[in-house]
């Protein structure tokens, strides 16, 4: 009698024993989609293996097997890696590699029959003329996508040195070898204009795969690739997993962005899935950025990946002269713009050109109090502060989303004292429009980009973008969404509003981060022919992130921040694990990571890893959820690893009733 081991979308990190009926048999094969019953309900799963025997007694029949294309065998291997790297769940890895998860999988349909663009091989253009360290990086780069082979690159470019040009032509040497490209983007802002340019040079043959299409266009999509209609395929994170048969080419671009971890339920790198799919594969991935991460810097030091360099601009434009502007003497009492950015962007204006205000924090301000009793609106759900939205006017939590009503009087004394403090682009769009009423201006974040089809008025960000790049505005104003990856040409001024939103995170990233983002925001800067300028504002000029950033001096930040790194024991000289508790009983989840971190200290100190904790964690309440974490810190990352999984051992053994236990390998934040 066969046995079908199905793998259900729960936290749980096991299969289930299920009895193929005969009239199934010939269908249940590994990678099928299934209807099983468990408990009093009814699930859908996958079928990750047959058996012909079970040690169990009492096992169910397996429902019915679903219409739903069958996961291919290297999705299926791809999946199995990750949930054992990961710590994860087989059935959440394989839910996640559907669109819009199994669920919004079985309940979608694709229109059947839908018209696909005929193959159009169109010339590379003869206006791009390539530099001769662009032509030396496709030296490198279009060979290996013709002859295949896992072969892992670095493509380390400043700001408008033309790797999009890269990408375009190396997606090109894979469909001349008759087969397909993934191109990963962290911003689905960032991804419609690179998705622009695909179809520009590849016409109808791109698709787009991220999670603000309807489940039903990101199915179509996926149908499309899954069947060779599609030459390349451009999305976020989750496409990693896009089901490309002929899969010839993988390119990551702005690869050191933190968005490419998943921060919640399955903790994965969508960078380092994406490189692990190339070598199982056996074909080349392309890891791009002006600003590479420290991790895969190491691992070009060490020969992991092919290092590939183009350290200067396109058509020999000149790098943005950046300026400082220390608010603790250059300020304008409490406006958000310094005299000598004001002075700046009204010059610009007064020339035609283009200006860009970069401001890490969204909504209009971040904390309010009153002056006359002391209240402060808080989260009931979170420990954080609400923040004031002005479009609506509410108090908003930024992450379980509760909102309340804010009013001009305080809720508590009712006296109008109400003193706002920690500006956001709400406030700064208020600002900027009173200060230049006639200057055309538009801004973009989360807000604005989940906006579409909901609030009348308001665009998303590819409309933004769009109307920005036809000269329909003089002033774009955003968060990091439009720091990286845009090319604006008439863009000529830069405005950092406050460079310190998260220099003083106690996280070991966070100068890092910081450097990364006024690098890359610096870059939107005089991409055309008139020479650009950057305004940098901070209360801290002389940290060694900003004043690095400032002269543009990367080797100074890399030498002071990896140095501070090996004396720490943080990556890239070590490897991190967090063992994340959470639960609705305050008491019971200290209780319970207190008891982990215990049972682990003695094996870890024999196997070379150092554990942290147990602590809060900086967010200790979040969406009603209490929450504690160790940290895992090792130099070889098996033996870190096995020790992760001991500790989620522990933590099953001692039957910790509503207490959620569940690991994150390579955190990519320890807040």
């Amino acid at each position: 009698m066969p046995y079908a081991l199905v793998a259900l979308p729960l936290p749980l990190r096991q299969t289930f024993t299920y009895r193929i009926p005969e009239a199934l048999a010939a269908r249940v094969q590994p990678g099928v989609q299934v209807t099983v019953p468990l408990g009093r309900r009814s699930a859908r799963g996958f079928v990750v293996g047959v058996a012909t025997s079970t040690a169990l007694e009492q096992v169910k029949d397996v429902a019915a097997v679903l219409a739903a294309p069958p996961v291919s065998p290297h999705l299926m291997a791809l999946a199995r890696w990750i949930a054992e790297y990961y710590l994860a769940p087989l059935g959440e890895v394989l839910a996640a590699a559907l669109p819009g998860g199994l669920e919004g999988f079985a309940k979608s349909r694709a229109r059947r029959g839908a018209r696909e663009d005929p193959v159009i091989a169109l010339p590379l253009p003869e206006r791009v003329r390539l530099t001769a360290e662009q032509s030396a990086a496709l030296a490198a780069i279009v060979p290996a996508v013709a002859h295949g082979g896992f072969a892992p690159m670095l493509l380390h470019g400043v700001t408008a040195s033309g790797k999009t040009e890269i990408y375009l032509r190396a997606a090109h040497a894979a469909r001349e070898a008759g087969g397909q490209a993934l191109v990963l983007v962290p911003e689905v802002a960032l991804g419609s204009q690179v998705v622009a340019e695909f179809r520009r040079r590849f016409r109808g043959r791109v698709g787009v795969l991220h999670s603000y299409l309807s489940v039903g266009e990101r199915r179509r999509n996926w149908e499309l690739a899954s069947r060779g209609a599609l030459d390349v395929v451009v999305g976020a994170r989750s496409a990693v997993f896009a089901p490309l048969p002929g899969l010839k080419l993988i390119v990551v671009d702005e690869e050191h962005e933190p968005a490419y971890k998943q921060s919640e339920q399955l903790r994965y790198h969508g960078r380092d899935v994406a490189v692990r799919r190339a070598q199982m594969l056996g074909i080349p991935v392309v890891l791009g950025s002006a600003t590479p991460s420290l991790e895969s810097l190491a691992n070009a030091a060490r020969g992991k990946y092919r290092l590939i360099r183009l350290p200067s601009r396109v058509d020999q434009r000149p790098m943005p002269a950046v300026r400082v502007v220390d608010l603790r003497r250059e300020a304008a009492g409490d406006s958000l713009l310094s005299r000598p950015l004001r002075a700046a962007l009204a010059e610009r204006l007064e020339r035609g050109e283009q200006a860009m205000l970069f401001l890490n924090r969204r909504g209009h301000s971040h904390y309010t109090q009153c002056r006359h009793c002391g209240f402060v609106p808080e989260c009931p759900n979170c420990d954080i502060t609400l923040t004031l939205h002005m479009v609506p006017r509410e108090w908003r939590c930024h992450y379980c989303d509760h909102r309340q009503g804010a009013s001009v009087e305080c809720p508590s004394c009712r006296t109008p004292m109400l003193r706002f403090a920690g500006a956001g682009t709400q406030r700064a769009e208020r600002e900027i429009a009173k200060a230049f009423p006639a200057a055309r201006l538009l801004r973009l974040d989360t807000d604005v980009a989940r906006a579409r089809g909901r609030a009348p008025g308001e665009a998303g960000s590819g409309t933004v973008l769009g109307a920005f790049a036809r000269g329909e505005a003089d002033i774009l104003l955003g968060t990091q969404m439009i720091a990286k990856g845009l090319d604006f040409p008439r863009v000529t001024l830069v405005g950092v509003l406050d460079a310190d939103v998260a220099l003083h995170l106690p996280d070991f990233r966070a100068a890092e981060r910081t450097f990364q983002l006024l690098v890359q925001v610096s870059g939107r800067s005089g991409r055309g022919k008139v020479k650009g300028e950057v305004f940098v504002q901070t209360c801290t000029p002389e940290h060694p992130a900003v004043a690095a950033a400032v002269l543009q001096d990367e080797k100074r930040f890399l030498d002071q921040e990896l140095a501070q790194r090996r004396e720490a024991g943080y990556p890239p000289f070590a490897r991190l694990a967090a063992i994340l508790f959470s639960g609705r009983d305050e008491g019971a989840v200290e209780r319970a990571a207190t008891a982990v971190g215990d049972a682990l200290e003695r094996e870890a100190e024999a196997a070379g890893v150092t554990v942290l904790g147990p602590a809060p964690q900086a967010l200790a309440r979040l969406r009603n959820q209490y929450r504690w974490h160790l940290l895992l810190k090792a130099a070889n990352a098996a033996k870190l690893r096995a020790m992760a999984e001991r500790a989620l051992a522990v933590a099953e053994a001692s039957r910790l009733k509503g207490i959620r236990v569940i690991a994150d390998v390579d955190p990519v934040e320890v807040l």
